[in-house]
């Protein structure tokens, strides 16, 4: 019998014990002297329960991997201190068993930034999660947020220099907002997104940031054909161009604070060997839909600004009617791949937004002989040669609705501020046997090529 199965046990006959303690208590003549002496048996029970699992605690916190530690001082020829250039061979030969080897300006770069080889860092900090998860107690190092070499790739391609990647690192509690999630993990969530929202899946650009705003240069003064009023002028070398009317203008996309939280029971806490994949698991699911709702529906105030706030056309899309005042017909539906230019279709690049009951209303589509135009619109299948996605954040079928987008989802920018935070609950508030973890993002959205995207509006005319 193992430990954990003794522990099991020696609870079991306390339990015992107390039980027919009770029973000996509330009879019609209690027998306090046995019961007291059951009490103090079950008592001592527990208690010796409690010392095993602290016991095997120790032993568990003694036999787990250890990092890297301080090596034997040796001297060096170089000027540096005693020990130190052995010691950060030693650490980088480890890192590279334990992680694999390094690009060369990859590394050098990482080590600038972090004044060490990151993935150790990466490594603590994942223990530390790990720890703060399952106990609620924090160390520093999750103070800092740990960038993944992809990400700070991509940030040094966008204009980012190492000095602005530096000062991202480390952030206040207030402005975190509790404890950074490491960078692997949140990479994990941020990635498995795509997979459960719909505007993602259809391709909306996201871009990721480290401001609080960003700016898009948005071209004005176009028709359904061209997005601007700009023009080229065709003729001779010596001909002058002339100057079209064309207007530009800033369009600023705002990061928004975006928090939930996942409650769990402390006995998942406590026995979950796969805690920290459970909880992810929970945070992806509650952000996708709350994401989805956001990017169709958000007013802008607080949270993005989606395709269809207040389920309605306010970024003026092209409209097709239904030609029924309170259902759709095959051949508007057909039609709505029209709103918008070829340009936006060509290669596959357009996609159908709509929800499951408006995807049962154009499965139902029958001809005269009461055959079904179509046998079933699966996700991500082709509907009409373009990708069909379902968001129930859609609005259903209805008179003057909007059941259904059509059109190149790049039109859609969603912007994500760098990082993830999470704080951990367990008090009076949360209730008995219950953990609560709060998830804290910043986020934004909004729509930054309307021209690009078509609606369906649910109208006899």
């Amino acid at each position: 019998m193992n430990v954990k199965e003794q522990i099991k046990a020696l609870l079991k006959q306390a339990r015992e014990k107390a039980q027919e303690a009770k029973a000996l208590l509330t009879q019609e003549v209690p027998d306090s002297v046995k019961a007291t002496q059951l009490l103090d048996e079950a008592d001592a029970l527990r208690k010796q329960a409690a010392e095993m699992k602290r016991a095997q605690g120790i032993i568990d916190e003694i036999n787990a991997p250890q990092v890297p530690g301080e090596l034997p001082m040796m001297g060096s020829e170089d000027g540096d201190p005693p020990g130190a250039g052995a010691q950060d061979a030693m650490t980088k030969a480890i890192n590279e068993l334990r992680f694999g080897p390094l690009e060369d300006p990859t590394s050098l770069v990482m080590r600038e930034i972090y004044g060490t080889d990151y993935r150790q860092l990466q490594y603590e900090q994942a223990k530390a999660y790990h720890r703060y998860l399952r106990t609620g107690k924090g160390d520093k190092i999750l103070r800092q947020q740990v960038w993944s070499p992809e990400t700070v790739k991509s940030m040094l391609q966008d204009g980012v220099t190492v000095t602005e990647i530096k000062a991202t690192m480390v952030e206040g509690a207030d402005e975190l907002g509790g404890y950074a999630v490491p960078a692997q993990q949140a990479a994990e969530i941020i990635q498995r997104l795509p997979g459960l929202t719909a505007v993602r899946q259809a391709g909306a650009r996201v871009v990721q940031t480290s401001s609080n705003m960003i700016e898009w240069l948005k071209l004005t003064g176009g028709n359904s054909r061209y997005p601007t009023a700009m023009r080229g002028l065709w003729g001779t070398e010596v001909q002058s161009p002339t100057a079209d009317d064309w207007t530009f203008g800033l369009e600023q996309i705002g990061v928004h604070t975006y928090t939930y939280k996942v409650v769990v029971s402390q006995s998942l806490v406590e026995d979950a060997t796969n805690l920290v994949d459970i909880l992810n698991d929970l945070i992806v699911v509650t952000l996708a839909m709350d994401e989805d709702d956001a990017y169709v529906s958000g007013d802008g105030a607080g949270k993005p600004r989606g395709l269809l706030p207040s389920d309605a056309n306010s970024h003026s899309f092209s409209e097709v009617v239904s030609g029924n005042a309170s259902a759709l017909k095959v051949d508007k539906v057909k039609a709505l791949r029209r709103g918008i230019a070829t340009q936006y279709r060509m290669g596959g690049r357009a996609a159908w937004l709509g929800n499951s009951n408006t995807a049962d209303d154009i499965e139902q589509f029958q001809d005269g002989d009461g055959r079904f135009y179509y046998e079933d619109l699966s996700i991500g299948q082709p509907f009409l040669r373009y990708k069909w996605y379902e968001s129930e954040a859609m609005p259903d079928v209805g008179s003057d609705a909007y059941p259904l987008l059509f059109g190149d989802f790049s039109g859609y920018m969603i912007v994500e501020r760098l990082g993830l935070s999470i704080v951990r609950f367990q008090d009076s508030n949360t209730g008995i046997n219950k953990v609560e973890f709060h998830v804290r993002r910043r986020i934004g959205g909004d729509v930054i090529e309307s021209w690009k995207f078509a609606v369906q509006k649910v109208s006899a005319s």
